[in-house]
């Protein structure tokens, strides 16, 4: 009998051993390590900081996932640190100020709103002067309260953007305090309240000094003082800061028509963040297409957009081309497809446009880190940076030795199949074991 149990035990420990070993490979899901992902990169810098880079282009490349989960970042000792993908900072300018013309009006002309006929006014719409004889009131108006100062603001000379803020430049340095009421027009014949209140105010202190003013949309300002101020010796205008999206890369590759010539297909190297695509054509023609994306071979093609592609001969020294199209594919197998009777004379040629994003990472552990990428079977890992503002400040990485090396069976999808037949073996081996530890069991009961 005590044969028997000795016999069982070995059997339960092999197989336990069998699930321990089965835990311990390499590449379990969950836990990957450096040696699962084909390529490597070596970072330095700043340790126990963040540190952040751009991701080169062959990382895309040589990526397995559209969500470009398959990225990591290990220290010196193979423990992975927290990590976060971010997109490229838009470009913050400020226009410089500019210099209006200011024009004074006649003091006794009261509250009453100016006219086109006191205004001498240039071909281009730019109030030279005033006529001597605006201060005169039309008959039967009574003049309104004492004014401090009445001023026509010219603006119809400023291109692009409209301004936001008004910036007066009082003569001398007496103190004053006056209220500034604002009217707006297009054309100097019809007059609108700007109803923001503010004041005009000077006591050379930075706290209580104020000559710049907010200022509605319009071509002309009428500038009004309830108050005595000094006279006004010239006037700019200042502009927002000005967001411009930071410029996309380009990558092009080429495609294979179809045999009826209704689709063409393209393959990307690897998963690019795509933000646009372009197809071109490199003879005249013109033909709408729909536009689909999918992630593998065996995948269904998923809608991604449409567009028309067309180059027309001008009389100019460029042909007409079509543009970028915006999409939301990124897996890197592209189709187009022409309706109808249309079909492809020519296989257009496919430029994807994609941001250049960077990694942000805790430099934690010892230097130096390893950018390690490529194997579809691993999903993006929780970050505990996530909750970092994307506009935290970080230290520059810089980036060494690479290599790219693809492991055998790593390819998206082909771990997870050799995690099932691994486990149908290692069932059937515990079954074949427990069977024959049944059956010396059973042998040994018999021979007692």
């Amino acid at each position: 009998m005590k044969s028997g149990k000795t016999v069982t035990a070995a059997a339960v420990f092999l197989f336990c051993s069998f699930i321990a070993a089965a835990d311990d490979e390499p590449g379990s899901p969950g836990l990957p390590s450096i040696g699962d992902f084909a390529g490597k990169i070596e970072v330095t810098g700043n340790p126990g900081s963040l540190l952040s880079f751009e991701i080169p282009e062959d990382v895309y490349r040589g990526l397995e996932r559209s969500d470009m989960g398959d990225i990591r970042i290990y220290d010196s000792s193979g423990n992975p640190a927290p990590f976060l993908l971010r997109g490229p900072k838009e470009n913050i300018t400020v226009p410089p100020e500019k210099t209006v013309p200011l024009l004074e009006w006649n003091e006794k002309a009261g509250r009453f709103a100016p006219s086109s006929p006191d205004v001498e006014i240039s071909v281009s719409g730019a109030a030279i002067s005033i006529y001597p004889s605006a201060g005169e009131l039309p008959a039967g108006q009574a003049a309104g309260a004492a004014s401090g100062g009445l001023y026509l603001a010219d603006l119809s000379g400023l291109d692009g953007d409209p301004p936001s803020k008004l910036v007066l430049d009082f003569e001398g340095d007496a103190f004053f305090n006056a209220r500034l009421s604002i009217r707006k027009s297009d054309d100097l014949a019809r007059w609108e309240e700007y109803g923001r209140a503010q004041t005009a105010a000077f006591y050379n202190n930075p706290g209580t000094d104020r000559n710049e003013f907010d200022i509605p949309r319009a071509r002309y300002l009428l500038l009004e003082f309830d108050g005595t101020t000094p006279p006004v010796n010239s006037a700019a205008v200042r502009f927002d800061p000005v967001e411009t999206p930071a410029a996309l890369r380009e990558t092009s590759f080429t495609g294979t028509k179809s045999a009826g010539g209704k689709t063409v297909q393209y393959r990307t190297e690897g998963c690019f963040p795509v933000k646009q695509l372009c197809f071109s054509l490199a003879r005249p023609d013109s033909i709408p297409v729909v536009i689909r994306n999918r992630n593998g071979e065996e995948d269904d093609w998923r809608y991604a957009g449409e567009t028309v592609l067309y180059r027309i001969e001008t009389p100019g020294e460029s042909p007409l081309v079509n543009g970028p199209v915006d999409t939301f594919g990124r897996g890197p197998y592209w189709e187009i497809e022409a309706p109808g009777e249309q079909v492809f004379t020519e296989v257009p040629r496919l430029t994807i446009l994609w941001e250049a994003l960077e990694i942000v990472f805790l430099a934690r552990g010892e230097g130096p880190w390893t950018l390690a990428y490529g194997n579809g079977a691993y999903g993006p890992p929780e970050s505990s940076l996530s909750g970092i503002r994307d506009e935290a400040e970080t230290f520059p990485a810089a980036l060494g030795r690479r290599s790219y090396t693809a492991p055998a069976g790593k390819a998206a999808g082909t771990e997870r199949w050799g995690q099932i037949v691994l486990w149908g073996i290692l069932g059937f081996a515990a079954a074949a074991l427990c069977g024959l530890a049944a059956y010396i069991v059973k042998s040994a009961k018999n021979g007692e």
